[in-house]
């Protein structure tokens, strides 16, 4: 029932600028007067600096009414709105840069970024693609386009990317961390472990690094350092609940039965639907041997989520105990065909004389 290790999405907590030197394609005959719009958008950026959003935004407003075909202006002002929250105007913003200026790699990347932040779903790859085409080739444009490629499940490219983003920007924690994650995917585990242990050095706060590395630790079966790594990530997030079910499930295997049903339980305190903390705490009470109130457990996670395979194979180890191998067996057939591989070792059982 491990889980993958969790991708980390990070936005800009602060806001970074371009060159205030004009790039447009525009003929100079068709721009209004640059000069002026030029000197609001420095003002803008100094205030930018200051991190005073408000009255950047006062200038950048003032440079495009200057000069209603200056790109660059258009593309900081988006940068600047999303910042205070306003995505749909900064939206409308990057698309009028790129419809200026078509070679405008930066504004590429903030439009598939603003996707990526507003809708994970949503992420525009031909976006990232052409920003790197076009010469951004900042860190973050290899960190994001890699990011994309790990959530289409194309690992072995996403890992070509984080490379390129930690090459740039040695100390990019969540580089590593995404790194990591598609290792993992990889079953790479030790290269993954590495990956994450750099994370957390890079960025203690990280918790979603010590909650992977835990995951990591567990499929090498390190269930200790995994218990150290769950302990760590909570210490850093409390909110991460997910941690509970993992953590919970390190304490099955190590024998802590009191404390895998403590954080089962919490987990359910605080998401009475969690499927995960339905067939750990199911577990549980089959440890326990109290076959009847594990199999409530079971009964109830498999009619509330049947796609669950999981928990057919946990239901079909039971009713073997129960005596039911008929049951069973066709629980993990089941659960063969919801994709659970460990199901074909069970099925073994079936086929016995």
């Amino acid at each position: 029932m491990n889980k993958s290790p969790g991708i980390c999405m990070v936005l800009f907590g602060t806001l970074l600028f371009a060159s205030a030197v004009a790039q447009d394609s525009q003929p100079a005959d068709l721009a209004g007067d640059r000069k002026s719009a030029e000197q609001a958008y420095n003002r803008s950026v100094e205030k930018i600096v200051l991190k005073d959003y408000g009255k950047a935004m006062v200038d950048l407003d003032d440079a495009v009414r200057a000069d209603p075909l200056f790109s660059e202006a258009f593309l900081l002002r988006s940068r600047v709105k999303f910042q205070l929250g306003d995505h749909y105007s900064a939206l409308t913003d990057v698309n009028r840069a790129i419809e200026l200026n078509s070679f405008l790699g930066e504004a590429y990347f903030f439009r598939a970024f603003y996707a990526f932040a507003t809708d994970t779903g949503a992420i525009r790859g031909e976006d990232l693609e052409k920003a790197v085409q076009l010469g951004y080739t900042d860190a973050s444009a290899y960190y994001y386009r890699g990011l994309y490629k790990l959530i289409k499940g194309r690992a072995n490219e996403a890992i070509s990317d984080f490379n390129a983003a930690i090459e740039k920007r040695p100390g990019y924690a969540k580089a590593y961390n995404d790194r990591g994650t598609a290792r993992f995917g990889n079953e790479d585990f030790q290269g993954a472990i590495y990956d994450f242990r750099v994370a957390v050095s890079l960025d203690p706060q990280l918790a979603a690094a010590y909650t992977n590395m835990g995951n990591a630790k567990m499929k090498i079966g390190d269930y200790q350092g995994a218990l150290f790594d769950f302990n760590e990530a909570l210490k850093t997030d409390s909110m991460l609940t997910e941690v509970y079910n993992y953590r919970g499930e390190a304490f099955m295997v190590t024998g802590d039965i009191d404390q895998a049903r403590n954080d089962f339980d919490h987990m359910l305190s605080l998401h009475p639907s969690d499927g995960f903390a339905l067939c750990g705490i199911g577990n549980v009470y089959m440890k326990l041997g109290e076959l009847d109130k594990a199999q409530e457990y079971f009964d109830r996670v498999i009619a509330m989520y049947p796609g669950l395979g999981e928990a057919y194979v946990n239901r079909g180890m039971l009713l073997e105990l129960k005596g039911d191998l008929e049951g069973a067996c066709n629980d993990w057939k089941m659960a063969e065909t919801l994709g659970i591989e460990a199901s074909g070792e069970f099925l073994k059982e079936c086929h016995k004389p």
